[in-house]
């Protein structure tokens, strides 16, 4: 599969919260909610914005994944 926001391949996985968990070697590894994936369909993610958004969310917080879901989604 790819990246929700590079579009390079990535590995991704069932999230134990729900959405799926994605492990990209530029993006790095996050969360994106089901909520936020089903939207995909219709509008794209800014991926720039995007990004610098789930940097700053590794920095608050480095013990938990950075989250792509309804309330960070910063949409193009």
């Amino acid at each position: 599969m790819n990246c929700y926001l590079c579009g390079i391949e990535a590995e991704k996985r069932e999230s134990a919260q729900g959405g799926k968990v994605v492990i990209c070697r530029d993006c790095g590894e996050y969360v994106i909610s089901d909520v936020v994936l089903r939207q995909l369909a219709s509008k794209p993610l800014n991926f720039s914005k995007m990004r610098e958004d789930l940097h700053h969310q590794r920095q608050s917080n480095a013990t938990s994944l950075a989250q792509i879901n309804s309330e960070t989604a910063v949409w193009a």
